[in-house]
């Protein structure tokens, strides 16, 4: 809060003063949080103790800078599955291709049926209750489950799994609607087709159809979508057991970073 070093600015002189106006006081002698008797928990508390008094140096920089690689370096890997949060629907689009190349495998492009016309082809997935237009798949695939299936077995919205098959009716293929999808969903235990060990899930396509301006408007897609990352928007409502919020980009829109943490 203060140092016990005389300082001449005013942050330090108003901490002192909010300080003296405490009337019962307790010291810790020791940083519970930083306890240990290693070489490098020493170091670390007597650091923290020279950052307090302005006293630290190079050195102390260089100390904890290793330190902060080492910690980002396991955080890193503990959160290589997690799904990735943006605020731009572009950066969305890009972070998954970029993973999807990755896999060095062949992508399926895969069109939407639809009826109404234009306005049916055109229109967002958030009309057409998450219905893409076009999707991108290939084996090994991160995609989320964009509709609830089976919420008694937690097949539901924000379900997240791996493609493990594409499955087309005989000669077909690629931009055609396939049969269904095989996809080995994360933490389900529930009935499954076992496939080398592999609990996998079909999922088929699903028809929404929905009131347009000149009439009815259908879609008929697999309810899926690529789950590398997802926009803060599409992430509301949602329960993810693991996200990374990127934070390094001006929002376009006050309140998003809050809105992805909510």
């Amino acid at each position: 809060m203060y140092s016990q070093i005389l300082k001449h600015d005013p942050l330090s002189n108003d901490s002192i003063t909010a300080y003296r106006q405490f009337w019962e006081v307790y010291k810790l002698n020791i940083i519970q949080y930083q306890s240990g008797n290693s070489d490098d928990q020493h170091n670390f508390r007597a650091i923290l103790l020279w950052l307090r008094d302005s006293e630290s140096t190079v050195d102390d920089w260089k100390i904890l800078a290793i330190w902060f690689f080492d910690i980002l370096a396991v955080l890193l890997m503990k959160f290589s599955d997690a799904t990735c949060i943006l605020s731009c629907k572009s950066d969305v689009v890009e972070f998954n291709i970029d993973r999807l190349k990755s896999l060095n495998c062949s992508v399926a492009r895969i069109n939407v049926i639809y009826e109404g016309g234009f306005k049916a082809r055109k229109a967002d997935s958030d009309v057409t209750k998450e219905l893409e237009r076009q999707l991108l798949l290939a084996r090994g695939a991160r995609v989320m489950l964009r509709t609830n299936l089976w919420t008694e077995a937690d097949l539901v919205n924000s379900s997240v799994g791996i493609v493990q098959e594409i499955i087309f009716e005989e000669n077909q293929s690629p931009p055609l609607l396939p049969i269904t999808i095989l996809i080995e969903f994360n933490n389900y235990f529930s009935p499954a087709i076992i496939i080398e060990g592999k609990r996998l899930v079909l999922i088929s396509l699903i028809r929404y159809s929905w009131k347009g301006k000149r009439g009815t408007c259908l879609r008929l897609q697999i309810p899926i979508c690529l789950a590398w990352a997802i926009t803060v928007h599409k992430s509301q409502r949602l329960t993810l057991q693991k996200v990374v919020l990127n934070l390094r980009k001006n929002e376009f829109a006050a309140g998003l970073s809050f809105i992805a943490i909510l």
